[in-house]
């Protein structure tokens, strides 16, 4: 299979897991009790008929399979319902709340990559030395610690502490940037959301770079078993030659994959992290979605959860094909 063929089957493949993915969703939807005329008809004071008229408006008194087609068929349109807690179009929010994500899950995702896959490569070079205990002891202490507990302690020792104790170094907790901070012009505005990024990025950073980095690791003291690399040290090749040029080129392809499958991890722990920190992307939005029962909201996260998560395996499976020809022939 040469590299055209690959690429279309890949594609080919994750159309088909988000077609299922678009389906599980729609089902989970309907299993859930009650529905979103229910929501409304809450209030004792709206009769019967009212109830009724909001079925019929929103498809919901046809059959099953009626209903599914009639999802599928807004999906594609990119309608994706209406909030009731925000009282907006469901894209409307997505569309407001997803590039503080991007911008947060990017820049974690950036530095994790770069930093933890070079840190573990040195790291597993230098086995058996100090600096390898000291990982590895910090990489256990801080993977026993929860998430969003490292998230709070953040909050407490470098935003809220260090600000009341008058510290010249401290950091906002809540939300994306300062109100009115446009009025002070372009630089400030960038300057400012910065400043906001620097306590749930870090959040976020830390936990990735130690995950990559101990995974890099693993895979490099396999391969530094291998025959090749005891070869290159005999050819009189430098340490760093030996590790950049041959070690880490084989070491990294399982890194790839799971660098693709860390996009849902980043997801998931945005929810938890964006949360804490009141940031205004979409791991909120999911969040308070599901707290207010807000159903055509929840729907539509999972969906752009569901495709961000796809398309970084997409993307990572072309990197593996691009990197190792061997998976294209298999």
């Amino acid at each position: 299979m040469g590299l055209k063929g690959y690429i279309a089957k890949k594609i080919l493949f994750a159309l088909v897991a988000f077609f299922v993915a678009l389906t599980v969703v729609f089902f989970l939807y309907h299993v859930m009790p009650g529905n979103p005329a229910d929501i409304f008809a809450q209030d004792p004071r709206v009769p019967p008929e009212v109830r009724d008229n909001l079925l019929e408006r929103w498809g919901l008194n046809e059959p099953l399979w009626k209903q599914y087609g009639l999802y599928l068929k807004n999906i594609l349109q990119g309608d994706f319902g209406y909030s009731f807690l925000h009282r907006k179009p469901v894209i409307t929010l997505i569309a407001e709340r997803l590039p503080w994500s991007l911008l947060l899950l990017g820049s974690a995702f950036l530095i994790n990559g770069v930093v933890g896959i070079s840190l573990g490569s040195f790291v597993a070079w230098k086995r058996g030395s100090k600096l390898d205990t000291t990982f590895v002891l910090t990489y256990n202490i801080y993977n026993a610690l929860p998430l969003f507990f490292v998230g709070m302690m953040f909050i407490a020792f470098f935003g809220f502490f260090a600000r009341t104790h008058g510290s010249p170094i401290w950091f906002p907790f809540v939300g994306a940037k300062t109100p009115l901070i446009e009025r002070e012009g372009t630089l400030m505005v960038i300057l400012d959301v910065l400043w906001h990024l620097v306590l749930p990025l870090s959040t976020l950073v830390i936990a990735g770079i130690l995950g990559w980095s101990w995974f890099m690791r693993g895979n490099l003291i396999n391969v530094k078993t291998e025959d090749y690399i005891q070869t290159a040290k005999a050819k009189g090749l430098s340490d760093t030659q030996v590790l950049y040029r041959h070690g880490m080129r084989n070491a990294i392809l399982p890194v790839i994959t799971d660098i693709g499958m860390s996009i849902g991890w980043l997801i998931g722990g945005s929810v938890l992290i964006e949360t804490v920190f009141a940031y205004p992307g979409t791991g909120k939005l999911l969040f308070d979605a599901i707290m207010f029962k807000d159903y055509p909201l929840l729907q539509g996260s999972f969906i752009i959860i569901a495709g961000l998560t796809l398309l970084g395996l997409l993307i990572a499976e072309l990197l593996y094909g691009f990197v190792d020809p061997r998976i294209r022939t298999a």
